[in-house]
């Protein structure tokens, strides 16, 4: 699971805008020459269009990764039902960001047992919320608070997710 999660932030972070910047910065040099015939109107457009293509590009990511987390959700749902495992712990911390809005993350220790092996697994995951939804975020961890019940859905290779409707942080879909 490791090595899945340091791809994707390598994709999210690196290659993604790469490619991004790229795109833009040739359909700039591309159509913009055709349609004013100015050099120096090209100039300006090459680096500007990049940054909307990066822009674009990191925002189709996103998007991507949530389409690909609700895809894998529904293919364990229909694979078979969810397993009744219990919250252990249920954290809640907010990070303040200097320069701009902070976020709050609820950490949620789930133990269940596997039905395939029989055998019992406790995990973790996160789950984050924008500054402004302090409020979901405490609602959240109220009704998945310690010692209450929550379907798991377990994966392959001790992967899992849990069957709620919210979604987990980047770093922990996997």
């Amino acid at each position: 699971m490791r090595v899945i999660r340091i791809a994707l932030l390598v994709m999210g972070a690196v290659v993604a805008p790469f490619f991004g910047f790229l795109l833009g910065a040739m359909a700039a040099a591309v159509l913009v020459r055709p349609l004013t015939g100015d050099p120096a109107t090209v100039d300006t457009a090459i680096p500007l269009v990049g940054l909307g293509g990066t822009t674009a590009a990191v925002v189709g990511w996103i998007r991507l990764l949530r389409l690909a987390h609700y895809r894998h959700l529904r293919r364990l749902r229909r694979s078979g039902p969810a397993v009744q495992g219990k919250v252990v712990a249920a954290r809640t911390s907010f990070a303040k960001n200097p320069r701009g809005p902070g976020h709050w993350t609820v950490r949620l220790e789930v133990v269940w047992t596997d039905p395939r092996n029989g055998h019992t697994h406790q995990a973790s995951k996160a789950f984050r919320f924008a500054e402004r939804h302090g409020e979901d975020a405490h609602d959240f961890q109220r009704r998945h608070r310690a010692e209450s019940s929550i379907g798991v859905l377990p994966g392959r290779r001790r992967g899992f997710l849990l069957d709620v409707p919210e979604l987990p942080a980047w770093w922990d879909r996997w």
